[in-house]
């Protein structure tokens, strides 16, 4: 069967069979420009991927953007108490070995050491691509009909993956039909076209990328047309492109104006000397004022040369009836305005807003200090804690993916979703005050048992009301258990579950 999705070649969202253009798809779209991001929107969804790609890789050279995500990198991979970024623990007692061997594999993948560049390369641009070995071992001819075979019956105990190494998004694609995960592909190194992959071979992170944004055509076995989804995630700072791209407008007109105003008029009353007098005198003083001389003691070559101490670039003019011929005034060289300035912190605050780190930790001056308003970054900002969650959720949600299907592959299909991700919490305002919550609900539980006790209730039911009303706030779970516990009433002590 031909390959149904082998060449992406032309410059609308049609998979072609055709292999006589066989021409590299993604070298045949429209990019975008990063001086020219008001539209990042191409004429094709493949495209427009591509032009959001190479905008955000752009952005990421501006000094602050790439200090916001080092940030972003840096945070997400704090290690716990024993060493870990990302651990699992087991959903159910029965399932600790499960737990162990996932741990035992995050450690062979070297997740310590890749992890901070796994998570900057999501954050940068919305998306990671992990090859695995079976990406290796695939010929890219499967059809349609193959990749819907049931990877349970086919037990590949080489499996790995390969975490020391990406696939460049701009050059993969997730594919879906019909809400199902349906491939991928990616561009050949040979540039004659793309490879076709099932879903074991490629291990996608993605910072959201709801289906129905970005689509393509294609054609199934019987060589009908047929739409095809694209996953992609949307980069973290893909606000930031617009203030960013004014900001820098705005930067560089400051500095050609700083380097006009350098020019500076000298006025010099020459009395009623002759033109040509005056001329030979005004370029002898500015000899003598900007130049100086200097000996090659090995040659006796003198030269001369600009004096390090007089940056500007002196013009002299003689004076014309005593007034100045000249002035900086009149050649609209004057210092940057208050409304100038206005505009850049206009613009710098608004790039910030996007950034969500902190102004103190860019390095700026601001109200708070550093370290005024709490240690910790996602504490004094709710928009970065936010973005901080966010980035670790996509992390932790693609390993999921990437773990159940090593656990299908090695034959061990019954152990999928037994296990749960964990990295470092996100300390934010929220977290803090849902703590304090629930230190206030179980004291006011401990409290109201005592009242109970006190006044001589000996009705459970009042107090599983009592505390099912407290705690069902707090600690849903906790109090939508209470009326199933065995209370005892007895202030000596009760049985095992007695609260």
């Amino acid at each position: 069967m031909a390959n149904w999705i082998d060449n992406l070649r032309k410059r609308t969202n049609k998979v072609s069979r055709n292999r006589a253009t066989n021409i590299p798809f993604l070298r045949r779209i429209v990019t975008g420009s990063f001086y020219r991001v008001s539209s990042m929107k191409g004429d094709s969804s493949i495209s427009t991927i591509k032009t959001q790609i190479d905008t955000m890789r752009a952005l990421a050279t501006d000094s602050q953007i790439a200090t916001a995500l080092s940030y972003y990198a840096t945070d997400a991979t704090t290690l716990n108490s024993a060493g870990q970024i990302i651990w699992a623990t087991p959903i159910d007692p029965k399932y600790r070995d499960l737990a162990d061997i996932i741990n035992v594999k995050f450690k062979e993948w070297d997740i310590n050491r890749y992890a901070r560049d796994h998570i900057l390369e999501l954050a940068t641009v919305g998306n990671l691509f992990l090859p695995t070995t079976a990406m290796y071992r695939q010929d890219g001819k499967l059809g349609r009909q193959m990749v819907s075979l049931d990877n349970n019956t086919i037990r590949d105990d080489k499996y790995e993956i390969i975490t020391s190494t990406k696939i460049l998004p701009e050059n993969c694609l997730h594919l879906w039909y019909q809400g199902k995960p349906d491939g991928y592909t990616v561009e050949r190194s040979d540039g004659r076209g793309v490879t076709r992959y099932d879903e074991s071979a490629i291990i996608h992170f993605s910072l959201g990328g709801m289906l129905g944004e970005y689509t393509t055509s294609g054609t199934d076995g019987d060589g009908n047309e047929i739409e095809l989804d694209i996953q992609f995630g949307q980069p973290l700072m893909a606000a930031a492109t617009q203030p960013t791209q004014t900001l820098n407008l705005l930067e560089d007109a400051l500095v050609l104006s700083s380097l006009t105003r350098i020019v500076r008029f000298i006025n010099v009353d020459c009395g009623n000397a002759e033109e040509e007098e005056i001329q030979a005198t005004l370029q002898e003083i500015k000899d003598m004022i900007e130049q100086q001389l200097s000996i090659n003691t090995s040659t006796g070559d003198a030269q001369s040369y600009v004096n390090p101490q007089s940056p500007n670039n002196l013009i002299y003019l003689p004076k014309i009836n005593g007034q100045d011929a000249i002035s900086v005034l009149d050649m609209n060289m004057a210092e940057a305005t208050d409304a100038d300035n206005k505009l850049l912190e206009y613009y710098q605050d608004k790039k910030l807003s996007v950034l969500g780190v902190p102004k103190e930790a860019m390095n700026f001056s601001s109200a708070e200090g550093l370290g005024g308003a709490g240690a910790v970054m996602s504490q004094r900002s709710a928009l970065y804690g936010n973005s901080l969650q966010r980035i670790e959720t996509a992390y932790m949600e693609g390993w999921r993916s990437g773990i159940n299907q090593y656990l299908i592959q090695h034959g061990m299909s019954g152990m999928v979703d037994k296990f749960q991700l964990h990295m470092n919490p996100i300390i934010t305002q929220m977290s803090t005050v849902s703590a304090e919550r629930r230190d206030g609900a179980l004291n006011q539980a401990s409290s109201i048992t005592e009242l109970l006790k006190s006044l001589g209730i000996t009705d459970k039911n009042d107090y599983k009301s009592a505390l099912t009303e407290i705690l069902s706030e707090a600690l849903p779970a906790t109090g939508a258990a209470v009326s199933g516990w065995k209370i005892d009433l007895d202030e000596a002590g009760g049985e095992d579950n007695a609260f």
